[in-house]
């Protein structure tokens, strides 16, 4: 049953029969204005229309995003095409992305970002990071604790780093893994700048990229 905000934003957004919308490719936040063609209340469904550039972006983050009175609603995609996409209604986003303050970027399979973490004896690849946090992904079979702190290493631009990090949420993925959100704690100014400068970095890669999204 819908209600609150989230009732109040499908009105708007079936009244004026168009939407503003946020997908993230790589990490990096794109606006954009998409025409809705039909609204499912028995399903539960809206139907957008879209062209083959917000295709390509869809299809690698495979959700959108809404921003209505300072709240974050995300729209998981069902159905989509080059012409159109189908989406579940709008719900809460447990992470919300629109209001990030500090720039995002996802890590580079070319130049990966790792983490090492003490408490289990464990390296993994990053999925995205920023100068203040990073996610990452684990198996369900091994544990860390939300707002708990941790210490390990990273490594970045093949340099590394000793670090603390406290874990913020965690969210279940399909692939039987669960995906953690962390936040640096007391980061050293020298990592700080190297993130910087590898966030700069994949700035102009992913920038190259959405310039061929651009109309």
């Amino acid at each position: 049953m819908l209600e609150g905000n989230i009732l109040k934003f499908m009105e708007e957004i079936s009244k004026n029969k168009r939407g503003e919308f946020y997908i993230f490719y790589e990490e990096v936040p794109v606006k954009v204005l998409l025409k809705i063609l039909n609204i499912d209340f028995i399903r539960e469904q809206i139907e957008f229309e879209i062209n083959p550039k917000i295709e390509a972006m869809i299809s690698q983050e495979k959700q959108i995003y809404a921003k209505y009175k300072d709240e974050v609603f995300v729209l998981r995609a069902i159905i989509w095409n080059k012409e159109n996409l189908i989406t579940s209604f709008p719900r809460f986003a447990v992470e919300p992305k629109v209001n990030r303050e500090n720039v995002r970027v996802k890590c580079s399979n070319k130049k990966p970002v790792l983490l090492e973490i003490e408490n289990i004896k464990l390296c993994v690849t990053l999925r995205d990071i920023s100068e203040r946090g990073f996610s990452f992904k684990l198996p369900k079979e091994i544990h860390i604790e939300v707002g708990e702190d941790y210490s390990g290493k990273i490594t970045i631009n093949d340099k590394n780093f000793p670090l603390k990090f406290k874990v913020l949420y965690k969210t279940e993925r399909p692939d039987n893994t669960y995906r953690y959100g962390a936040k640096f704690v007391e980061i050293k100014p020298t990592l700080e700048n190297e993130i910087a400068k590898y966030i700069t970095e994949r700035q102009r890669e992913i920038a190259k990229i959405l310039n061929t999204f651009a109309d």
